[in-house]
């Protein structure tokens, strides 16, 4: 499998990350806990492992160091606030908000890094 097609699958599971993320958050608090913490971890452990394999191929570039420092920052805030939001007592705006700006940080990290892997020739 070439670097572009797990790119595409390291997206499709940030996809399925958030569609279950706002379908949990529409439907509840109740509704399937365990898929939307699944997907993301998936997530997570695939896209390391991809960025690990693509980059030992690599000159590693002052750019490319930030971006993955940017995405492994935006996705341990992901797990800090994603845990404060399954408790009902620490459930708030604010933590509901960096939960969404973490998300987001987290998706342009990750495509600046896949633009850069792609434009490396991998």
């Amino acid at each position: 499998m070439t670097v572009t097609h797990k790119l595409i699958v390291i997206g499709l599971w940030f996809l399925a990350t958030l569609t279950t993320g706002f379908w949990r958050g529409h439907a509840g608090q109740a509704a399937f806990p365990g898929i939307h913490k699944i997907l993301a971890l998936t997530w997570i452990v695939y896209t390391a492992i991809v960025i690990y394999h693509a980059g030992r191929q690599l000159e590693w570039r002052a750019a490319l160091l930030v971006a993955i420092a940017v995405l492994a920052a935006a996705m341990a805030a992901l797990i800090a606030t994603g845990s404060l939001l399954t408790m009902p007592q620490r459930v708030n705006a604010a933590t509901l908000n960096a939960h969404r700006i973490a998300a987001a940080v987290a998706a342009i990290a990750g495509g600046v890094i896949a633009r850069l892997l792609l434009m490396h020739g991998q």
